[in-house]
Parts: C-alpha cells; sequence; structure tokens
C-alpha cells in the first residue's frame, strides 16, 4: 500500500518539475517596480521614458500610431520607409489584411507579415515563450502579446536597433541585425504591465535571454507535442494508480469488516 501511494506522489508531482528547475518568482520579487520591468527584462532595449511625449508605447487604440508623433519629436524621419531590424520583418513596412487581428493596431502600416503574428509566441521556439513557469494571467499574458507586437510590427523599433548599417560588422560575431538598445517606453505603460503581471510567476533573474538559458539548461526544449504527449501520459497514469488505491482500500475495508469478497477455499 505504502509503495503505491509512493508511486502516485511521484507521477503527482512530476508536472511540478519543470516550474521548480527554473528558479520561478512572482514579478514583484524580482522587479521592484515597473522601471525595472521594463529595463532588466530585455537587457539595454527599453529605457523608462517618465516624459511621455517622447516615450513609445507598445499598444494604442487611435486610428493614426501615437508612436510616429513620437519618432518625430526625438528627430526621427518621418514617415518610416524601411523596417531596419531584420528577423522576421518585412523590408519595408506596408498594410497587412483585414484578418490581421493578434497585432491590429499595425494593420494598416507594418513591419511584420501576418504568418508571423499569427504564431507570434511560436516563432522563436519554446525557450523564448513567456509562460516557462505556468501560465500567466489573461491580464499579464496580454502585456507579452503586446510587447512581441510593437517588436514585430513597430516601425519605429527600428530606429533603436542596437548594430544599425554604418556600424553593423557582418565578421563580428557579436553583431547582429535584430536586437534593439534604449527605445523610450512610457512610464505609465510599464508601471501597468507590472501592476498587472506582479504575482505572476517569472524565471531566472528577470532577463528574457538568461531565462531562455535557464529553460534550456534544464532540459525543456521538446516541442508543444511532446509535452502534451508527456502530460497525457502522466495523468492517465495518475488516473490508473488512483483506481488501485480506492481498490486496495475497498478491499482492506471489507476485510477489517469480516466480509471478504474472496473466501478461503475449504479443502474437501
Amino acid at each position: 500500500m505504502d509503495a503505491v501511494i509512493l508511486v502516485a506522489l511521484v507521477l503527482l508531482t512530476g508536472l511540478a518539475v519543470q516550474s521548480a528547475d527554473l528558479s520561478c518568482k512572482t514579478f514583484e520579487e524580482i522587479y521592484p517596480s515597473g522601471k525595472e520591468l521594463c529595463e532588466k527584462m530585455w537587457g539595454d532595449g527599453f529605457v523608462y521614458e517618465t516624459n511621455l511625449s517622447v516615450g513609445f508605447t507598445m499598444w494604442f487604440f487611435e486610428a493614426e500610431n501615437p508612436n510616429n508623433k513620437v519618432a518625430e519629436r526625438l528627430g526621427w524621419p518621418s514617415p518610416v520607409d524601411d523596417c531596419h531590424l531584420q528577423s522576421l520583418h518585412k523590408e519595408a513596412p506596408g498594410p497587412e489584411p483585414d484578418n490581421f487581428t493578434e497585432c491590429y493596431p499595425w494593420r494598416d502600416y507594418s513591419c511584420c507579415h501576418q504568418d508571423t503574428v499569427q504564431k507570434i509566441k511560436e516563432a522563436y521556439g519554446r525557450e523564448w515563450h513567456w509562460e516557462r513557469c505556468g501560465a500567466l494571467s489573461s491580464a499579464c499574458n496580454r502585456f507579452f502579446v503586446q510587447l512581441a507586437c510593437l517588436y514585430e510590427c513597430e516601425p519605429n523599433a527600428g530606429f533603436y536597433r542596437k548594430f544599425p548599417d554604418h556600424v553593423y560588422n557582418d565578421s563580428d560575431p557579436n553583431h547582429n541585425k535584430w536586437q534593439m538598445e534604449g527605445m523610450p517606453i512610457r512610464a505609465d505603460y510599464c508601471d501597468s504591465w507590472f501592476r498587472a503581471c506582479r504575482y505572476d510567476l517569472f524565471c531566472g533573474s528577470g532577463s528574457y535571454s538568461s531565462c531562455a538559458r535557464e529553460y534550456t539548461k534544464v532540459g525543456n526544449t521538446g516541442d508543444n507535442g511532446g509535452n502534451a504527449g508527456l502530460i497525457a501520459g502522466v495523468v492517465v497514469a495518475c488516473v490508473i494508480v488512483a483506481v488501485l488505491i480506492g481498490t486496495l482500500g475497498f478491499f482492506i475495508f471489507r476485510e477489517r469488516k469480516g466480509e471478504p469478497l474472496f473466501n478461503k477455499l475449504e479443502a474437501e
């Protein structure tokens, strides 16, 4: 009986191993405020900007992208005719179809493709998922979608490419065309992000890249199908173990009442 219970406990706790191995903490344990969240999660990619007139937003509802006015105030050319960032981006911004819904604020003038935003969470591999410590609250999850949309779709984000064309050296292994540096983000946006996520879990030191490395280190890089199969197998095993425990308990109960289900065979 004890052995069966031990097996059940091992199976039931197996699902928690991934999160435990990732040193998961709440956002408020990692980031004291929205400032640290915006300036730490992506290294030097973003800056917490208290002067809202020169801070970009990661989401908007206006018909015209308010980030264009911010870029003009900061002296960047307008309109933007080159996406600059090169990862899954277009070469030049342009419109997307009406079913462009995930990052819809940028539908009329975007640096991202419809195919990219349809799989925006999966685009760079499981180690770059933002739910590596378990499911986020819907409010928190939405901010990560907005961040991804800003990076993939916002034409003005390209002005903050860390290694722009006049600096980029193809022979330098430390150079790339996808990394950002120093983009000022509205302080009120960063603060709202922190409030939405403060009780959710994130991994590592709070750096997105270090979290990805930690995730890879503990061996959690299998595909979604593999994880789904593992979880399904564990669930089935747990159900079987539960049935066995219940059946064994019923037999013991009947034995103690003097009403065994199986009587001893009497010698003829």
